[in-house]
């Protein structure tokens, strides 16, 4: 009787996912990939939507067609005659059937590996929404969750000669404790949006690299940090070299596998105006990683931000990761587009809403010379009581932080977005703060924190914790007067930067009519005026809302179509609304 039961398993056990729930993957496996060569293995993968979870229900992974008494048994699958997508992408865009799919979405193929020794072999997924699980050769291996960041496992032991199976199963379902939470303004994407591929690394090699200068007015302190994975045999130092600086050090290493120290130099800055970046090189026996880095100081001086000792006004814009043909598996050639586009309107900064970006996003910006803003999803409501969101929430700050220490464009760290000011939320959001000051203090803290309405006033105690105060506020869209906004700024005077973090109004492209007519391009663009004129002398930047018109299932009036059409550019990103040149103007002229 109990092995009859055990065969109806999969229909009869309500915890059928019970012994898969492995532990999360979390920041402290990052390798980084800095000048490393890699095997990629984007590219077409068979793939099948899987509506009632019958990949595991019915243990596909174990791709086995004799039962224990050596008879076949019946299947329901078979992986290299599913349909192919490619990877990087989104199932969204791949069918109409799959445009608002949310569950899981099974990812598989193979692929060849010749074994050497001496050598450690892990997979890495750049970013998978949301919950995410890697399988090799029937073997599971990791699970992972946040959308938006990269991870990585090892699978040495499991790697077998010859022909290898990778299965990656993605979940992109909205669940109340998860970061994001169940409601938000964009678009739920599913699947595996950025690179796979395969890192090959001796037995111990160069784990994590931190490099950047000292934020104490000098320009020429620069710290660095190098950790040592494995099993050291006669490598007791780690060289470091800067050949353009004329740096080349042998730096030790302590029992925890650490090297770190401070380096005295006089590097040309990094700035917006000329984006200065130096080849830098770390070397630990047959391990050899390279990077470019900038060196840049950060830092508020009261109610003012500078750069490099100059005082800055962020002439800034906010962006989602979306294309309409890619989704936010964006090409590098999309997210370059997007980064002249804002240069060319005369930013110095943009915001990265609402979510990491790509790791290609900070390197564009860190050669094309514009600051940027990243931030992790802590957006409207969450469940600030729960641990367990807590951990989420952190560990996608810590993978962000990690992934991009070493970019000079990032200039703040976005710990939050139009959160309730509850006790709760403020314990939350103040130990993300924190922790984003323990891994660097470097850089400045940021969240858009509250208005009272009722006292027309910023309110929010967060405001006490974090480097630069921002709000969001719509002063001539769902609030049709333009006084208030200055009744807010002469009740909130505080000693560090105010900025605006979002503004804007919809518009549908090529409707006008009159300047007070709402959706049209007309009453958009005297929007954008009146907000300059309001806000200048009171603000140290402003981050308009939005670049480029994106999609949002919340957006319900026939005119948004579900899309949020804030955008200055049409979301074909090529169609300038009257808004964009207003802003251009504006930018161009401070």
């Amino acid at each position: 009787m109990g092995k009859m039961l055990e065969d109806y398993d999969h229909l009869l056990n309500i915890d059928y996912d019970r012994d898969y729930k492995i532990p999360f993957t979390t920041s402290d496996t990052l390798i980084t990939t800095s000048g490393r060569k890699t095997e990629s293995l984007n590219g077409k993968w068979n793939f099948s939507v899987d509506v009632f979870d019958t990949f595991i229900r019915k243990k596909f992974f174990e791709e086995s067609y004799l039962d224990e008494q050596g008879r076949e048994k019946p299947v329901d699958f078979d992986f290299d005659k599913w349909e192919t997508v490619d990877v990087p992408s989104n199932w969204n865009l791949q069918k109409p059937e799959y445009k608002f799919f949310e569950g899981t979405g099974v990812y598989t193929r193979k692929f060849q590996y010749n074994k050497r020794q001496d050598e450690r072999v892990f997979v890495r997924i750049g970013a998978a929404n949301y919950e995410s699980r890697v399988w090799l050769n029937a073997k599971l291996l990791a699970r992972h969750q946040g959308g938006f960041t990269p991870y990585n496992t090892e699978i040495t032991d499991y790697l077998v000669e010859g022909e290898n199976r990778i299965i990656i199963t993605v979940n992109n379902e909205r669940k109340l404790e998860q970061i994001p939470s169940i409601n938000y303004d964009w678009f739920n994407y599913g699947g595996i949006s950025r690179d796979v591929e395969l890192i090959t690394v001796p037995n111990a090699f160069i784990k994590d690299f931190k490099i950047g200068l000292i934020p104490d007015g000098t320009y020429q302190n620069i710290s660095f940090s190098i950790k040592i994975d494995g099993k050291r045999q006669d490598n007791q130092t780690v060289c470091l070299e800067i050949p353009e600086l004329d740096i080349k050090i042998n730096a030790e290493i302590d029992l925890n596998g650490l090297a770190s120290g401070i380096l005295t130099a006089k590097p040309e800055l990094w700035s917006t105006e000329k984006p200065k970046l130096y080849d830098v090189c770390v070397t630990y026996g047959q391990d050899v990683i390279t990077d470019r880095v900038g060196f840049r100081e950060v830092k508020t001086v009261g109610n003012k931000i500078y750069l490099n000792g100059r005082q800055m006004f962020l002439k800034g814009v906010c962006c989602h990761e979306e294309s309409i043909e890619n989704g936010r598996a964006m090409t590098l050639e999309e997210r370059k587009h997007m980064i002249i586009t804002a240069k060319e309107m005369g930013c110095n900064i943009i915001r990265l809403s609402h979510y990491p970006h790509s790791e290609q996003t900070a390197k564009l910006a860190d050669s094309l010379g514009i600051m940027l803003w990243e931030e992790i999803p802590v957006y409207w409501a969450l469940c600030f009581k729960n641990t367990e969101t807590f951990n989420d929430a952190e560990n996608q700050l810590k993978e962000m932080i990690l992934r991009d220490y070493n970019r000079a464009s990032v200039v703040i760290w976005g710990v939050g977005n139009e959160n309730p000011d509850t006790d709760e939320r403020l314990k939350f959001m103040k130990k993300l703060k924190d922790c984003c000051k323990m891994i660097d203090n470097t850089r400045l803290t940021a969240a858009a924190c509250l208005v009272n309405i009722d006292e027309m006033k910023i309110i929010d105690r967060l405001c006490e914790h974090i480097d630069v105060v921002a709000i969001n506020e719509y002063y001539g869209w769902y609030y049709r007067d333009y006084e208030k906004l200055s009744e807010i700024f002469a009740n909130s005077k505080m000693d560090k930067p105010i900025v605006i973090s979002e503004t804007g109004a919809d518009s549908v492209v090529g409707f006008f009519g009159d300047d007070e007519q709402l959706f049209t391009e007309d009453h958009q663009a005297k929007m954008y005026e009146k907000q300059f004129e309001i806000s200048n002398g009171h603000v140290q930047g402003i981050f308009p809302w939005i670049l480029f018109d994106f999609r949002s299932p919340v957006r319900l009036n026939p005119l948004q179509n579900s899309f949020n059409k804030k955008g200055l550019i049409a979301a074909d990103k090529k169609y300038k609304k009257m808004a964009y040149n207003v802003v251009k103007k504006y930018y161009h002229s401070i």
